[in-house]
């Protein structure tokens, strides 16, 4: 039923519609709720109050309020959640971020130039034992493997020179006929090769220097050794015109370079002949001397304190036996070989 007067009918137009009120307004009454009663007295007198100071009396002021305070709440529970943004990595970064970024410092990073064949494990070598890790064992380095000593090359025995030789002289140098004593000092002396025996029997110094060229020099000696005169004693020729004959087969020999070697005369059986003997090999031995030659005395060994032979090294008391040749072998190889020949 209609109700006469306008404003009785508004508000009974509200109340058959029931207002709907928001959070702003529930909030509100249980802030009211909390009111301090006239005293002040009670619990939650005081955060009323302070509630009530900051709550705008303004509906849309509450709305925004509320939402403000719902925004807070949601970040403080998103917040507090795990995994939130409160737990996101600071702008600090942690040791172990520091490490790794360390770890990839180019200076400090191993190179990657490995082959594929250094990097991958031979199938043939046996794996690490157990108390080295892989990671230990490829970090140590290397005993050093032990330097080889140097082995000496074997010292060549140096080849001897073999030198060629001649032997001029009378039948003194070309007996006895078997074995001469220039093919004994052959077949003793490793550095001698006997090239021609030139030992004529009666020849005297002048015919054994006529001779020099066909029977020396033809052959192209290395090494000449020179005996005569005993036949220039027997023919009554004199000691100079003998040191003269020799001297110029020196010189020919020499001007042509080869090495000479003088020999003195033997002895003779006949006493009368020694001091003749003597005094020849004397001037012998002063001519080599004046020529710096090698001069060997094969009068001595073969001698009695007398000045002649001994019996056994002639076969007639004026040549060689076979003794008495080996006899003349040994003495020049003993004196010449400490020469090289």
């Amino acid at each position: 039923m209609a109700h006469p007067d306008q404003k009785v009918a508004q508000s009974a137009r509200r109340m058959a519609h029931p207002v709907r009120h928001g959070p702003i307004w529930w909030l509100r009454r249980a802030v009211a709720a909390v009111r301090p009663n006239p005293t002040g007295a009670g619990p939650s007198s005081a955060a009323a109050r302070f509630l009530l100071r900051f709550m705008p009396k303004n509906r849309r002021r509450w709305e925004l309020g509320t939402v403000l305070v719902l925004l807070v709440a949601a970040a403080a529970i998103s917040a507090s959640m795990p995994g939130g943004w409160a737990a996101q990595p600071s702008a600090s970064p942690s040791p172990a971020l520091l490490a790794n970024l360390t770890s990839v410092d180019p200076a400090a990073a191993p190179s990657n130039t490995h082959s594929p064949a250094e990097t991958s494990p031979d199938p043939t070598l046996p794996p690490p034992s157990p108390s080295q890790s892989p990671s230990a064992s490829a970090s140590a380095s290397p005993l050093p493997s032990p330097t080889p000593k140097p082995t000496a090359a074997p010292t060549k025995k140096p080849v001897a020179k073999v030198y060629t030789f001649v032997a001029l002289g009378d039948s003194l140098t070309a007996w006895p006929a078997d074995s001469p004593w220039p093919s004994r000092l052959d077949a003793e002396d490793g550095n001698l090769q006997l090239v021609k025996n030139a030992g004529v029997p009666g020849d005297t110094t002048a015919q054994m220097l006529a001779r020099l060229n066909s029977d020396v020099f033809a052959y192209k000696p290395e090494v000449l050794f020179i005996m005569g005169g005993t036949n220039d004693l027997g023919h009554s020729i004199s000691q100079s015109t003998t040191i003269a004959n020799l001297r110029a087969i020196i010189v020919a020999a020499n001007a042509k370079g080869i090495r000479i070697t003088l020999i003195t005369i033997p002895p003779n059986a006949y006493t009368g002949m020694a001091a003749e003997i003597d005094s020849l090999n004397a001037a012998i031995t002063s001519l080599g001397n004046a020529y710096k030659l090698v001069v060997i005395d094969i009068h001595t060994p073969l001698s009695q304190p007398a000045g002649t032979y001994w019996p056994k090294y002639t076969s007639d008391g004026l040549h060689f036996s076979a003794a008495g040749a080996q006899v003349v072998a040994n003495t020049i190889y003993n004196r010449i070989h400490r020469y090289g020949f």
